[in-house]
C-alpha cells in the first residue's frame, strides 16, 4: 500500500477518518455525519489532506450500513480513483470496529439496518453474517456486542445472561479512537479495485438477501 494513505469509513451514523503514515498505531477522528450534511466527507478528508496531491491511496469500509453515508463516500473514491488513479482498497467495516473497541473475532457484532432487523456478523475463524430481530440476537451462542445508539431496551435488560455478553461499544461523546500496532492486517482490506468495481453493501440489501437465510453476506 502507498502511502501516505486515507481510512475512511461511514458505514454507521459516524464519520470515521485517519492518515496512515506507516502501519503502527493509528488515531482516528470520528463526527456525525448528519452535523455536517453533504460536505462531510469532502471535510474530513480535506482536514487530514490539506493538499490531495499527498495522497496516495485509500482504505474504505465498504459496510453493510447506512445508505446515505456509504453511497457518499464510495462516490468521493470512485472520483479519486478516476481523476487521480488512487489505489482503492474496501474492507468489511466490522473489521475496522473489533480493531477500535477490541471485539474477539468470534463474537457476534450487531448493527442496526432498519427498524426491526439487526446485521450480525462474526470471523470463526470464516466469515458469517446473520440478518436478525433483536429477540432472536440474544439467543445467538457465544460473545454478543452492539453499537451503543442501534441497540433496544429489551437488549439491555437481557444482558448478563448466561449465553449472551451485551458490549456497549461507542461512547458518543468521544471524538477520536486509537487503533492499536497491527490493525491492518486484522482489517485485511483487500487489493486495488477499478473505480467501476466500487460497490458498496448497503443495510437494506442484506435485510433482502441474508433475512432469507442467505450467509453469504
Amino acid at each position: 500500500m502507498k502511502l501516505p494513505a486515507l481510512i475512511i469509513d461511514t458505514s454507521s451514523r459516524y464519520l470515521v477518518a485517519g492518515r496512515i503514515e506507516n502501519t503502527g498505531p493509528l488515531k482516528l477522528t470520528a463526527a456525525e455525519s448528519m452535523v455536517q450534511g453533504e460536505d462531510a466527507v469532502d471535510n474530513a478528508v480535506h482536514a487530514l489532506f490539506p493538499d490531495l496531491r499527498d495522497l496516495q491511496s485509500l482504505l474504505l469500509g465498504q459496510g453493510p450500513g447506512s445508505f446515505v453515508g456509504l453511497r457518499s463516500s464510495f462516490a468521493y473514491a470512485r472520483m479519486l480513483v478516476m481523476l487521480r488513479n488512487v489505489e482503492c482498497r474496501v474492507f468489511w467495516s466490522s473489521l475496522l470496529w473489533r480493531q477500535i473497541f477490541s471485539v474477539p473475532d468470534d463474537a457476534w457484532l450487531l448493527t442496526r439496518t432498519n427498524a426491526k432487523l439487526y446485521y450480525a456478523d462474526r470471523f470463526a475463524p470464516e466469515r458469517e453474517a446473520l440478518a436478525v430481530e433483536a429477540d432472536a440476537a440474544l439467543s445467538l451462542g457465544g460473545g454478543l456486542y452492539c453499537v451503543q445508539d442501534s441497540w433496544l431496551p429489551q437488549a439491555k435488560n437481557a444482558a448478563g445472561t448466561a449465553q449472551t455478553k451485551i458490549g456497549i461499544m461507542l461512547n458518543m461523546a468521544e471524538s477520536s479512537w486509537s487503533l492499536p500496532d497491527g490493525w491492518l492486517s486484522h482489517v485485511n482490506p483487500g487489493e486495488p479495485l477499478q473505480h467501476d468495481a466500487l460497490q458498496p453493501v448497503y443495510g437494506h440489501d442484506l435485510n433482502l438477501k441474508l433475512a432469507k437465510g442467505n450467509n453469504d453476506g
